[in-house]
């Protein structure tokens, strides 16, 4: 994933996994060179194994991506599951937690901002990690001893007793309701009020022939107080009004026409960038 800034002056961008780049943590070598131009110095060392200079270049990117903080507006589009496989179930919310963190923190340049939109875009199907099933159960159940509301809303509107009996009969439904919480929790321990602007998804069928959804939260946090606890995003992902099917755009259709317009003039906006660079080109949409 590329993770970068652009304003009329300057382009900024860094490339790597972006898990990788933000969950960066220093080992004893790293350690020696606590500022970007102490890393910058050692990179410049012809002795240096591959191993350190790969690990002195990844530094160096943590650096470049922490710097460019805040942004108005952050698009994660992981195109996976949000909770790995163990090991590193966790990777990609404690990125999203480190990241509103850097939104807090702001920058010398950029400065601090009062609110900001993010959208996070992950994957869900059949195959999910029971370890993170397990852990949305418990989240879930958090939410139903802290709150009678909570309780009664789920127990009338998915007609069950128990947390495992509903996960067992729609773990998809399992899914949608508690994975906000995990976001707005870490939200909640920084500071930031969260409230959800919309809650798509879509379905496809898999080149395995196996069907999955990709799901996309959107919201805005704000500084305020008092901060808006996350028993509020929970409440809005349990109510199923709430989330907002994208339909499937045949190619044929006017949507479809005016959509591939649009990625045509987009493709052709990234081909010449890629010439000027003699870098390989997209095919057209």
């Amino acid at each position: 994933m590329r993770l970068g800034r652009w304003c009329p002056e300057k382009d900024a961008g860094f490339f790597g996994r972006l898990e990788d780049v933000v969950l960066f943590e220093d080992d004893d070598f790293t350690a020696q060179f606590p500022t970007p131009e102490s890393v910058e110095i050692k990179l410049e060392d012809e002795g240096l194994d591959s191993g350190s200079v790969e690990r002195l270049h990844l530094k160096r990117t943590f650096f470049n991506a922490r710097a460019s903080f805040p942004f108005d507006c952050v698009n994660l589009d992981f195109c996976q599951y949000y909770y790995q496989r163990p090991p590193g179930m966790l990777r990609i919310n404690k990125t999203v937690e480190r990241f509103l963190e850097w939104q807090k923190k702001g920058s010398s340049e950029y400065g601090s901002l009062q609110e900001f939109v993010l959208s996070v875009t992950c994957r869900h199907d059949a195959r999910f990690p029971q370890e993170a099933a397990k852990r949305l159960r418990e989240l879930v159940r958090r939410n139903c001893n802290a709150s009678e509301e909570y309780r009664l809303q789920l127990k009338e509107t998915r007609s069950v007793a128990e947390t495992e009996q509903w996960a067992e009969q729609d773990p998809e439904d399992l899914f949608f309701t508690g994975w906000p919480k995990d976001i707005a929790q870490g939200a909640l321990e920084l500071g930031w009020s969260m409230e959800v602007l919309e809650y798509v998804y879509y379905r496809r069928t898999g080149d395995d022939n196996e069907p999955y959804v990709i799901v996309c939260l959107v919201a805005k946090f704000a500084m305020e107080e008092p901060v808006t606890g996350d028993l509020v995003t929970a409440m809005f992902a349990l109510d199923q009004n709430n989330r907002r099917v994208i339909d499937e755009i045949e190619p044929d259709s006017d949507e479809g026409r005016a959509l591939v317009r649009s990625l045509a003039s987009i493709v052709a906006v990234r081909n010449e960038q890629a010439r000027r660079k003699q870098r390989q080109e997209l095919p057209a949409p």
